[in-house]
């Protein structure tokens, strides 16, 4: 299989990532609820990969926390229902995903809170000038740092002057961009990142977290228990144990914390790498006469349709020829209509770090007999 169905769960996994889960299946131990050698050694892996994702996210231990969850969706709930409270006015963009947007309708639906949404500009992306615009009298904003559909970055160095300059409570989708994208926490001043574990990260399914800054005293998604204040009934108030309830994935954080090391190490390699493919991608498919949504092919995400053809057409066809692709509306339906792709959707590629200049030439060939195909 050419797999190329990257922004949904990265194929490649480290080796590191493989002993990691193999080795939780033979000694498999709840962290933080007993005294014995697996025990602790289950807690001691939590709390390496906790210190390492925060230092190499620029997030000083301390002023910063951070919460293991079981995907990024349930890191972008932990941070919207963690912090808003009734009556905050909170910002995002067309192009998040609906694990932003289906919270903050549901908030807004409820009539907790009022709710603007930033469009792309004509030029396919979502200008810092707009974004401040609408911040000026917003308590929180929530947005992806890159579009799941498109790749189109948000100006992290600009939406953090404008939070600033506002008083904003900023929450940052990292599920595409982290860690091809750089990101300092304390130096841009953001408050909360969420993060998948299984993308860029290549960790497990099954593992994300939330960066946050311990002051924002985020309330918790689930409450029970936590290995510490069992002689309370009341869920403990200092994180990470407040927002962490319940048996934490040992052997999961343990095998993120070895692909996020690898990826991180790698970043240097593997960005321009990804950056180099997609634009030959894009490239390509100009050829193809293809009708090209992505501007920004940095990230490894490239949708397009073959013109007269329904994306799910193509991505099944594809799949049937053993190429990973997909079709559809990408959980982002806001994304859709502001491409004016809501009815057909959009055959999405994203590129990783293992793929190849010959994995690409593949797949345009097979885009070339697919062009010929009726449908």
């Amino acid at each position: 299989m050419i797999y190329l169905d990257n922004a949904a769960t990265s194929h490649f996994k480290p080796q590191g990532v493989l002993d990691a889960l193999t080795y939780d299946l033979a000694h498999s131990a709840n962290s933080g609820r007993s005294g014995h050698k697996y025990a602790l050694d289950a807690a001691m892996k939590i709390e390496d990969c906790r210190r390492f994702l925060l230092s190499a996210l620029g997030a000083p231990e301390g002023e910063y926390g951070i919460a293991f969850t079981k995907n990024c969706t349930e890191a972008l709930n932990l941070g919207i229902f963690g912090f808003l409270r009734e009556g905050m006015r909170v910002v995002t963009t067309a192009y998040d995903h609906n694990s932003v947007l289906r919270p903050l309708f549901e908030l807004q639906k409820r009539g907790k809170i009022e709710l603007m949404v930033v469009d792309p500009a004509d030029n396919g992306f979502v200008t810092p000038e707009h974004l401040d615009t609408a911040m000026q009298n917003a308590d929180f904003c929530a947005v992806s740092a890159a579009s799941n559909v498109t790749g189109a970055r948000i100006n992290l160095k600009a939406l953090a002057e404008s939070a600033a300059k506002y008083g904003t409570v900023t929450l940052v989708d990292g599920a595409q961009a982290v860690p091809l994208v750089e990101i300092d926490m304390k130096k841009l001043g953001f408050d909360m990142l969420a993060l998948p574990g299984h993308k860029g990260l290549h960790g497990p399914q099954g593992t994300g977290c939330l960066i946050f800054r311990t002051d924002l005293r985020l309330q918790p998604l689930v409450m029970g228990g936590t290995g510490t204040a069992s002689d309370s009934t009341y869920q403990p108030t200092e994180p990470p144990e407040a927002l962490e309830a319940g048996t934490l994935f040992a052997g999961g954080i343990a095998a993120l914390h070895a692909g996020a090391k690898w990826s991180f190490a790698e970043r240097s390699r593997n960005a321009p790498h990804v950056r180099r493919l997609a634009e030959e991608l894009t490239e390509y498919l100009k050829g193809l006469d293809a009708e090209v949504y992505t501007k920004d092919p940095a990230l490894g995400v490239v949708s397009f349709n073959l013109k007269g053809k329904e994306s799910s057409f193509v991505a099944n066809a594809l799949a049937e020829r053993d190429f990973a692709v997909r079709g559809g509306l990408h959980c982002a339906p806001l994304a859709h209509r502001a491409l004016g792709t809501s009815e057909r959707g959009a055959v999405r590629a994203s590129i990783g770090t293992d793929n190849t200049e010959k994995d690409i030439y593949l797949f345009v060939a097979e885009l070339e007999r697919i062009n010929v195909l009726r449908r």
